[in-house]
């Protein structure tokens, strides 16, 4: 029997750093995935191989830890033990070369994995048989990230589609399912470099530990944008969403500057100056410092022709469509 599965990435649309704080949120699952395979081995000892910017092959036994944070991580919390198995985890689809372009890798290979454990575990007649409900992933990502993290990765990874997506009082999401108002297109464009979330959010609480009063009226300022976006989303009204992700983009820009880092890098403001030039609504996309930005538009071609000239000036566009299934699990005989 061989087990196959497949979670998406997934691209903030509204909502970063205020959705911590109990703000509501936008968030896209996205055609880029990370791929996970089982099956028996025949050697009587485990062997994973994990592709990212790099490859890494561990072969070890079925009861030792794999070396791989992500696999021992979600291993040890479902509690199965089932016989020796050959595995693959490839998160290559996150990656331009080396860069990692910010779609939630981390994510998208702790919920594939989660679903190929269950399955494997099932088939093997061990107790794993479901895969985690959403709560349980979005502690166990956590507890990967330090502590850290809405989570809305995860909720986008495990069930795909365009998400609203809130915390509720105990830290747990609250999720349900819109859509993009029927005008409306997008693509993704790499800004050059990588980032790291964590560390832009760990700055955040830092900074908003000692300015609080700046921080709060920054955070209600871009929870009433988000939730003007939202909706939009359910109004079908494509220049109400325009505008709120233009002003949440602004907002963004402003609390970098507060911060005293660059959510908007050079390379971003060289894209939004390019994408107003053809009344494309461009903003950063997660954190910021480097990575995905998001571009919008009403008129398909003012978008395509912005694509075409990003592309000129050496940026990469990222072609994505919206992922509709989320966590994907497949078995089949050999």
């Amino acid at each position: 029997m061989i087990i196959r599965a497949r979670a998406p990435g997934k691209l903030v649309v509204l909502g970063e750093y205020a959705v911590l704080d109990g703000a509501p949120a936008l968030v896209m699952a996205v055609n880029r995935y990370c791929r996970a395979r089982m099956a028996p081995s025949a050697q009587g000892r485990c062997e994973l191989q994990t592709a990212a910017a790099g490859v890494e092959t561990f072969r070890f036994d079925a009861d030792a830890p794999s070396g791989s944070a992500i696999v021992d991580l979600v291993r040890n919390a479902m509690g199965a033990s089932p016989p020796a198995w050959i595995a693959s985890l490839d998160s290559t689809e996150f990656y331009a070369g080396r860069d990692k372009l910010g779609l939630g890798s981390s994510a998208a290979a702790l919920v594939a994995w989660a679903g190929a454990w269950a399955a494997y575990g099932r088939v093997s007649g061990q107790a794993a048989s479901q895969t985690p409900a959403l709560n349980d992933l979005v502690r166990l990502h956590r507890r990967f990230q330090g502590g850290a993290g809405s989570g809305l990765d995860v909720a986008a990874a495990l069930t795909g589609g365009l998400l609203a997506y809130r915390l509720e009082g105990d830290g747990m999401p609250h999720i349900g399912s819109v859509r993009l108002p029927n005008s409306v297109g997008f693509a993704g464009v790499f800004a050059g470099h990588s980032a790291s979330t964590p560390d832009f959010v760990a700055h955040y609480r830092r900074w908003a530990a000692e300015k609080a009063g700046q921080a709060a009226a920054l955070m209600r300022t871009m929870g009433e944008i988000a939730a003007r976006g939202l909706a939009a989303t359910r109004e079908n009204d494509g220049v109400a969403f325009l505008e709120a992700v233009q002003a949440y983009g602004r907002v963004l820009d402003a609390l970098g500057q507060a911060m005293g880092v660059d959510i908007l890098t050079r390379g971003h403001r060289e894209i939004g100056d390019e994408a107003a030039k053809f009344g494309v609504v461009y903003k950063v996309s997660g954190a910021g410092g480097g990575d995905l930005g998001l571009a919008f538009a009403r008129d398909s071609r003012a978008l395509a022709s912005f694509m075409a000239r990003i592309a000129e000036r050496g940026f990469q566009v990222v072609n994505l469509a919206i992922d509709e299934q989320g966590l994907v699990v497949e078995e089949r005989a050999e």
